[in-house]
């Protein structure tokens, strides 16, 4: 009986991991002062490259994430610096994956009334990761980064998605200290 309650709880904490929205993580420099900080500029990517990651961030997916960021930060009072010669308070740089890989799913079988025994069958999964940084253009270091996890599901659903993801990582910027 006892292995059939751990069973069991396997099978629940599978299905809730699985089940799970975006898990996000927010780290920043103490002692800075964010407030100081009120305009931003884009980190500059190199033009040629056969990195996944350059592919990312050049295509859709990445005019889906900077136009996700800059709304958050616009509708935080910051505000883009497009003048030439001019030096934003910060920059914005992210980076963006997304990962396959197997997760174990509870496979059930109808028998009628009687119980039947349950296997575990692996299902691939597509696993997306976005980290945002916030670069003090002065010292030029990392003195915000914010980083988002989560199951890359219907692509039909991708930008409300990855809209989702930024605006709960930009919750936590600027950080209350």
């Amino acid at each position: 009986m006892k292995g059939l309650h751990l069973l069991l709880l396997f099978y629940i904490t599978t299905w809730a991991a699985a089940c799970s929205t975006i898990t996000v993580n927010t780290v920043y420099e103490p002692g800075i002062n964010f407030a100081r900080l009120k305009t931003y500029a884009w980190v500059q990517r190199p033009k040629d490259s056969d990195n996944l990651q350059e592919v990312i961030t050049a295509g859709r997916v990445g005019y889906i994430i900077e136009g996700a960021v800059e709304k958050e930060l616009a509708a935080r009072g910051y505000e883009k610096e497009n003048r030439a010669g001019v030096k934003p308070g910060f920059f914005v740089a992210y980076r963006a994956q997304v990962k396959e890989k197997m997760e174990p799913r509870a496979i059930t079988y109808s028998c009628g009334e009687s119980i039947c025994p349950q296997g575990i069958d692996l299902v691939k999964i597509r696993e997306g990761m976005l980290v945002l940084d916030i670069i003090e253009a002065d010292s030029n270091r990392v003195v915000w980064r914010g980083t988002a996890v989560g199951l890359i599901g219907d692509p039909s659903k991708r930008q409300e998605a990855i809209e989702g993801a930024v605006g709960r990582l930009l919750q936590n910027f600027p950080p209350k200290q």
